[in-house]
C-alpha cells in the first residue's frame, strides 16, 4: 500500500486483528501462492479480507489496500484516450503494455455484443430462469448467491452505442459466467454536465446479476473501460468528468443470501426468497450508493425505466429512501425551480433526449414526433401499388422528395402486407428493395427502415444501407427473424398482427384471448393488443433485442376492424403505458377504416382524414408528456409534418 496509509493499516491490525508475527508471513506466503493463480486484484483482495459476499459494508481502513491491488492497471497520459479509442474503432491491435503489464490485445471490429449467444440474456424484462449458473470458478470453489446490481452506462467518443455495447459483451463475457445481464432502460442523448465543452453523452443503465463482490466488480469494471480506450487507474491523468469512449458506474448494490438448504446459491434471483438488502458502503476507490446519482437526470431517468419495468417494484435508495421516481420528480421540481428563480438565466437547461441508436453513430431522437417516409417498390400496394416499383431511379428519387418534404426516416418495402395478399417470394422482394436502398444511400445519409417479414431481406438490407427491421408480423412469420436482428444489433420495429395478411380480418374479436388464458378474457382491444405486444417484446429480448433497440406498433388496419381501429387511436396514451413507455410507431395512413368513416373509396384521397387520425395518436394525459415518443408512418409526409409541427405547438405553448 501506499506510504501514507502504512500506519494506519499497522493500528488496524494491531487493534483490531492482534496476531503473531509467524501468522503475519503465513498470510504473505499465502498472498504470493494465490498471485499465481488467482491475479493481482483478487489476491490482495482475499488477503486483507477484502472480497466479502453477501451485501457486507467494507471497512475504509481497508481501502489503500485496493488502491494497491488495482495500481498499474492503466497509466498513460489522457492525449492519447482519442487514438487509442480510434485503434480500437479500426480493430487494431493495441499494445497494452504501453499502459499496463498486460500482454498484447487485438480489438475485435465487430462488437461481440451483437452475438445472438450473448444478446439473449439482455431480455430486459424477463427473468435469468435459464441462465446457468453451474461453471466453476477457482478449481470448484464455491459459488456465492446471485446478487443484484445497477450499473450506468454512457460514452461520448466515438460510436457511442457500438462502445456502449462492446463493453456489456466484455463484461458478461470476461466473467467467466459471474455476470449476466437481466435488462436495459432506454438510451437519452444528455448534455454533459461539470464540463461542458465536449460532446453530448449517450447514456442509460442496466440491471445485472452477478456473484462477485462489490470490489470484484468493479475490478472486472475498470478492466473492460480499459481495453475499451479509458484511461482508469488510480495514476490516471484523464481529466475529471471529461470525454470518456465509455462509462460503466455501480450505482446500487443488493445483497442476497443463499437460499438452497444444501448452502448452494439459488439458480436464480426469482428462486431466491430471501429479501434484498441495500448494500451501503464506502471505500477509497469505491462508494454505494453513487454518491451524485441522485443530482442526475441522465441516470435517474434510466433507472426510472428500469422500476417501471420491475413489474410494480421499486428500486429504493438505501440512504434517501426514496425510489427511483420520487428523485428524479424531486430533482425536476429542482431545476424548474431554479429556472424561475434565477431571472438572469439566458437559456434553460438542456434536458435529456430518448433517442433510437443508428449504426455509425446516428440517432433517431425522440424530443419530437419522428415521420416515416412510405416507399412501396411493389405492384400491388392499396395506395400508391405500381408506381415505384419499375425503375429504382424513380424509387429513389420519391424517396428524396419525401426527405425534401420532412421525413425523419424512409420505410422501404417490397411486398404487399394489405388484407388477402400472397406472400412475396425472398427472391423477388430481394430484388425490389436492395437496389432502391444502394440508391438511396448514395445520396443522402438519412435513416432507412426495411419492411420485411423475412430474415433473409432484412440481413441484405440492412448490409445494403438500411439501418431498422420494421416486421409487420412482430418477428411470427420468420422463426429466424428475432435471432437476426439481434445478431446484427439494429432497432426493430415489433408490429401487432395474428395470422397473415390473408387470414387476419377473420381475427379481429379482442373480447377474448385466441391462446385461452382466463386473465386475458373480455379485457378489449386496446388492453388486449397492449397484452400482445408486450410478449413480443419480451420475445425479441429473450432472442437479444434489447428494449433499447425496441419500438412497438399497434398494427392498425392488421387484425382489427373499424371500431378497434378507432379504440386504438383514441386509447393510444394507455397504450403507451401498458407497454412500459417504449416508443410507438402508429401507421393509420390511408387506411381502409379512413375511408369507411369519411366515405371515401380512393386511398389517394385520404389523406385528410390521415391527419386527424395521427394528431389523435399524439394525445396523451400530460402525465406521461415526457416519455410519449410517438413515430408516424404515412405518405404524405408534408401534410403530416406540418400538421405536427403546429400540434406540438399548441401544446407546448405557455
Amino acid at each position: 500500500p501506499p506510504r501514507r496509509n502504512s500506519s494506519r493499516l499497522e493500528a488496524m491490525n494491531r487493534n483490531h486483528h492482534p496476531q503473531p508475527f509467524e501468522i503475519s508471513i503465513l498470510y504473505l506466503i499465502v498472498s504470493m501462492l494465490a498471485l499465481r493463480s488467482r491475479g493481482v486484484s483478487s489476491a490482495i483482495l482475499d488477503a486483507v479480507g477484502l472480497a466479502g459476499r453477501g451485501g457486507r459494508a467494507f471497512p475504509s481502513t481497508k481501502s489503500a489496500v485496493v488502491v494497491a491491488a488495482h495500481r498499474g492497471v492503466f497509466s498513460c497520459s489522457y492525449r492519447d484516450v482519442v487514438e487509442r479509442h480510434r485503434c480500437i474503432q479500426r480493430g487494431d491491435t493495441i499494445d497494452a503494455s504501453h499502459y499496463s503489464r498486460r500482454s498484447t490485445t487485438v480489438i475485435s471490429r465487430r462488437p461481440s455484443f451483437l452475438a445472438s449467444s450473448i444478446l439473449h440474456q439482455l431480455r430486459g424484462g424477463g427473468s435469468a430462469r435459464n441462465s446457468s449458473t453451474s461453471s466453476t470458478v477457482n478449481n470448484n470453489e464455491q459459488r456465492s448467491s446471485w446478487q443484484r446490481a445497477y450499473i450506468a452506462v454512457g460514452a461520448n467518443l466515438g460510436d457511442r452505442y457500438r462502445n456502449i455495447a462492446e463493453a456489456l459483451t466484455a463484461l458478461e463475457a470476461e466473467s467467466d459466467n459471474t455476470i449476466r445481464i437481466i435488462r436495459t432502460s432506454y438510451l437519452r442523448m444528455t448534455a454533459p454536465m461539470y464540463v461542458t465543452d465536449q460532446p453530448a453523452f449517450l447514456n442509460g443503465a442496466v440491471e445485472i446479476e452477478t456473484t462477485l463482490s462489490p470490489l470484484e466488480l468493479l475490478s472486472s469494471i475498470k478492466k473492460v473501460e480499459s481495453g475499451r480506450g479509458r484511461d482508469v487507474g488510480p495514476d490516471s491523468t484523464a481529466l475529471r468528468y471529461g470525454p470518456r469512449p465509455v462509462d460503466l458506474d455501480i450505482l446500487l448494490f443488493d445483497g442476497y443470501e443463499v437460499a438452497n438448504p444444501d448452502g448452494s446459491a439459488a439458480d436464480t434471483l426469482d428462486e431466491n426468497e430471501s429479501t434484498a438488502s441495500s448494500l451501503v458502503m464506502q471505500t477509497e476507490v469505491l462508494e454505494i450508493p453513487h454518491p451524485r446519482m441522485a443530482e442526475r437526470e441522465f441516470v435517474l431517468s434510466p433507472m426510472s425505466d428500469l422500476e417501471r419495468k420491475n413489474n410494480g417494484g421499486k428500486i429504493t435508495h438505501p440512504v434517501l429512501n426514496k425510489t427511483m421516481a420520487e428523485l428524479l420528480h424531486s430533482l425536476r421540481s429542482s431545476q424548474s425551480n431554479n429556472q424561475v428563480g434565477d431571472t438572469n438565466k439566458e437559456e434553460e437547461e438542456e434536458e435529456a433526449v430518448r433517442v433510437l441508436p443508428l449504426p455509425r453513430d446516428r440517432m433517431l431522437l425522440f424530443n419530437q414526433t419522428v415521420i416515416m417516409g412510405i416507399l412501396n417498390v411493389t405492384p400491388d400496394s392499396f395506395s400508391d401499388g405500381g408506381k415505384y416499383s419499375n425503375s429504382t431511379e424513380s424509387a429513389a428519387a420519391q424517396a428524396l422528395r419525401l426527405i425534401k418534404d420532412g421525413a425523419d426516416i424512409i420505410d422501404v418495402g417490397g411486398e404487399s402486407t394489405r388484407p388477402g395478399a400472397e406472400e412475396t417470394a425472398v427472391p423477388e422482394e430481394l430484388a425490389r428493395v436492395v437496389p432502391v436502398i444502394e440508391s438511396i444511400r448514395a445520396e443522402s445519409d438519412i435513416p432507412i427502415s426495411i419492411d420485411t417479414r423475412h430474415s433473409a431481406v432484412a440481413r441484405a438490407a440492412i448490409d445494403a444501407g438500411a439501418d431498422v427491421v420494421n416486421d409487420v408480423s412482430g418477428g411470427t412469420h420468420d422463426p429466424d427473424m428475432l435471432s437476426c436482428v439481434a445478431e446484427m444489433g439494429v432497432p426493430m420495429v415489433i408490429m401487432h398482427m395474428r395470422g397473415n395478411p390473408k387470414t387476419m380480418q377473420s381475427l379481429t374479436n379482442y373480447d377474448y384471448d385466441r391462446g385461452g388464458e382466463e386473465e386475458d378474457r373480455g379485457e378489449g382491444v386496446v388492453a388486449g393488443v397492449a397484452r400482445e405486444l408486450m410478449r413480443r417484446s419480451i420475445a425479441a429480448e429473450n432472442a437479444g433485442v434489447p428494449r433499447w433497440l425496441q419500438v412497438v406498433d399497434p398494427g392498425i388496419g392488421f387484425a382489427k376492424d373499424v371500431d378497434g381501429n378507432l379504440s386504438l387511436l383514441k386509447g393510444a396514451d394507455a397504450l403507451r403505458r401498458n407497454c412500459d413507455n417504449l416508443p410507438f410507431l402508429f401507421g393509420p395512413s390511408r387506411k381502409g377504416f379512413i375511408g369507411k368513416v369519411a366515405g371515401e373509396p380512393d386511398p389517394e384521397e385520404r389523406d385528410y382524414g390521415t391527419v386527424a387520425a395521427c394528431l389523435a395518436c399524439l394525445q396523451n394525459d400530460g402525465e406521461h408528456t415526457e416519455e410519449a415518443c410517438s413515430l408516424l408512418r404515412v405518405h404524405n409526409v408534408k401534410a403530416v409534418k406540418q400538421a405536427v409541427l403546429v400540434h406540438e405547438a399548441i401544446q407546448n405553448a405557455k
